[in-house]
């Protein structure tokens, strides 16, 4: 049978109820062991939802069909009922669930793994030139991911600045595969500040010359 990643979604949707159910309203073998099973379940459940969230962020499919059989696996565990079972048997499912959760902890190993490098092949970089078109000398100018600001570092750190008329060659700019906009950040000597959100999904891997325009009536400096 050819299972997808939505099949994969639909049953584990399901699945993490109906054992709930069970544990709420079965009356059970003794409260302890009641207990064990269903904080086992929830952690087990967790871990499922993780693996869905994951899985569901990357391209590759070979996973699909090992995925949806541990979820059957997991869909399994509903069948019981615990008002039914002795404390041995559910000892005997304390470790099946036990089995499963080391399972799909591994699989939220690989998936990383895979995601991580799905990113990585997608990065293209992008060589970018500035123009100061301003009547502007800027004393600060960074460049970064829209949802990495933590990378912002002044390209204009130990220089005079970049004054009216004067390019900025060699920088460097990426698209990602989610072609997340950057951020081009711009401080004048006065200590005006501006930001400017970089379509990087329109720019070509050949480089983009961009030049640097004020607009006095807005009060901002626009990239073109």
């Amino acid at each position: 049978m050819n299972w997808n990643k939505n099949s994969f979604k639909v049953k584990s949707a399901v699945l993490l109820l109906v054992f709930f159910a069970v544990i709420f309203t079965g009356c059970g073998p003794s409260e302890e062991k009641i207990a064990q099973a269903q904080e086992a379940y929830t952690a087990l459940a967790q871990l499922h939802n993780q693996v869905v969230e994951a899985h569901s962020l990357i391209a590759d499919g070979s996973l699909d069909q090992e995925l949806v059989a541990l979820a059957e696996q997991v869909k399994e565990i509903e069948a019981y009922n615990l008002n039914e079972l002795k404390d041995e048997e559910i000892d005997g499912l304390l470790e099946t669930m036990s089995s499963l959760s080391a399972s799909y902890e591994e699989y939220l190993d690989t998936i990383k793994s895979i995601k991580e490098e799905e990113t990585a092949a997608v990065i293209t970089e992008i060589p970018l030139t500035l123009e100061n078109n301003t009547d502007m000398t800027f004393q600060t100018l960074a460049l970064y991911s829209e949802d990495n600001p933590s990378e912002e570092a002044d390209v204009l750190e130990d220089t005079s600045g970049l004054s009216p008329g004067q390019y900025l060659a060699g920088l460097v700019i990426y698209r990602d595969v989610s072609a997340t906009p950057w951020i081009l950040k711009l401080e004048n000597t006065e200590g005006a500040s501006y930001e400017i959100s970089l379509p990087v999904s329109t720019y070509s891997e050949e480089g983009i010359s961009l030049t640097l325009t004020y607009d006095s009536e807005q009060n901002e400096i626009k990239c073109s």
